[in-house]
């Protein structure tokens, strides 16, 4: 028997406690974009009334519920899209008005959801995959307009300064085997 998937739902407005749409999370080795939002009342209901639309039933436990300081939390990922669009560089969202954007969702932004619940085979519980994200309320951050700091007059200005170099190019001169054999370690 093979996992089984229930239809697409959207859900109310949540508010995001932690989002990483901007690239792919590989922390722990699959690359997957993946959002936090907070769990309310009604996404725990629609997370039940979408197990027994799909036929589900009671299922044994729902992944991706958690506790963390500010409440309950659902982690919804996806790691298909990386498989689809190997050069893509962030999830795709939309804005309020249905529309696609560049921007994503960050802690304290509002968004709505569109998730496909899985009944896992292993053991009875369900999975909710990320489909689609949009963006109802973004809300401006401490650290967006200089980390609170005040300008400095006559100080450094980096509006022109250019980005280091690309991670990997070596910066440094080459170390010959002559000039290794020197080096304390």
């Amino acid at each position: 028997m093979a996992n089984k998937y229930g239809k697409a739902f959207i859900t109310d407005n949540v508010s995001v406690t932690w989002s990483h749409l901007h690239k792919p999370d590989t922390k722990f080795g699959n690359p997957n974009y993946n959002i936090t939002v907070s769990l309310t009342d009604d996404l725990q209901a629609k997370l039940t009334d979408a197990a027994q639309a799909a036929g589900f039933g009671k299922v044994a436990k729902i992944n991706g519920i958690g506790n963390r300081d500010e409440g309950k939390v659902l982690k919804v990922k996806n790691a298909q899209y990386i498989k689809d669009n190997p050069g893509a560089t962030s999830f795709p969202c939309v804005d309020a008005s249905a529309k696609s954007t560049k921007a994503v969702p960050f802690g304290g932004d509002v968004v709505r959801l569109k998730l496909v619940p899985c009944l896992l085979e292993r053991d009875g519980s369900m999975s909710v995959y990320l489909d689609a994200c949009q963006i109802i309320e973004k809300n401006e951050r401490e650290d967006s307009n200089g980390g609170g700091f005040s300008a400095v007059e006559g100080g450094f200005d980096g509006s022109n300064a250019e980005a280091p170099a690309a991670e990997g190019s070596n910066l440094a001169e080459e170390v010959t085997e002559e000039d290794a054999a020197d080096l304390p370690f």
